[in-house]
């Protein structure tokens, strides 16, 4: 494939055309729950004014409520947590709380910085919630989500040695080599190294136990339904419990829709996915 068509694959708004509608509405809804959920806004993990999330409790639940954290797509260089508010509303209807952090942008970050950035979010959470979450995201939230499943939790202080046993992640990027022939990496600055340093297909395996579920809209680029299938499959053939989906009738935006109604196959394998995360 030549540097145009990977320029193209790689890069959703240049082909879903009213990308741009479906960011307004996420726009509209988010703001909209959170006006009218009990929240809490604004908890900060860091020193950084980016570098806070904010928690949506499930209605009248306490510390024994299933937690999902979940982090924002964007490139790693668009967007915040307030986008995304939405995804807590059919969620906490089902008893789910849930935690969305924002984090700090490419160029001014690197993006094992952001890494460390959602380590020290979890953390937070952590000490906040006293809950094991469930981790989820989409697109750049899901390379993000791989990653806090992929880490060592027993090299951090103050928090269990599998805070993170299970992740959800909707289209993905998880070899981040192609990035360094699109015009992309104008802002997130990989080359050889740091590519493949941020890569979680070269990691090597997380420890057993874990669970790791991916999944893709049936309409997109087929690059990312294979970056999907990769990491599935290394981490399968390394003992992990893996799963990949395909969304009918989704592409790379819509796929967060169907993630956040209740009734959508993707919103009920989630809260399946949760429920016997949280029985564990």
């Amino acid at each position: 494939m030549n540097e145009l068509d990977l320029n193209i694959a790689y890069n959703a708004r240049k082909t879903v055309l009213n990308h741009a509608e479906i960011s307004a509405r996420w726009d509209k809804q988010a703001e909209q729950y959170r006006s009218e959920a009990n929240a809490e806004l604004d908890i900060a993990f860091g020193n950084g004014e980016r570098e806070k999330y904010d928690f949506f409790p499930a209605p009248g639940s306490n510390e024994s409520a299933p937690l999902i954290a979940y982090i924002h797509g964007g490139y790693w260089r668009s967007r915040d947590r307030k986008t995304f508010s939405h995804i807590a509303k059919g969620l906490n209807e089902r008893g789910i709380s849930v935690a969305i952090p924002s984090y700090d942008l490419v160029p001014n970050v690197t993006l094992m910085s952001i890494v460390g950035q959602m380590r020290a979010f979890l953390t937070r959470l952590w000490r906040n919630a006293n809950k094991r979450p469930v981790m989820a995201g989409n697109s750049a939230g899901g390379h993000l989500s791989a990653t806090m499943l992929a880490t060592n939790w027993a090299a951090i202080d103050g928090v269990p040695d599998d805070l993170v046993t299970c992740g959800f992640a909707l289209s993905g990027l998880y070899d981040l080599h192609p990035l360094l022939n699109i015009d992309v990496n104008d802002d997130v600055r990989l080359d050889d190294k740091s590519a493949r340093e941020a890569s979680p297909v070269f990691w090597g395996a997380p420890r057993e136990g874990l669970k790791f579920i991916t999944a893709v809209g049936a309409h997109e680029n087929g690059v990312f339904k294979e970056q999907s299938r990769r990491l599935t499959e290394v981490w399968e053939e390394a003992g992990i419990e893996t799963e990949y989906l395909e969304v009918p009738e989704c592409n790379h935006f819509t796929i967060v829709d169907a993630v956040l109604t209740p009734g959508e196959m993707l919103f009920e394998r989630l809260v399946s996915t949760v429920e016997a995360h949280d029985e564990n």
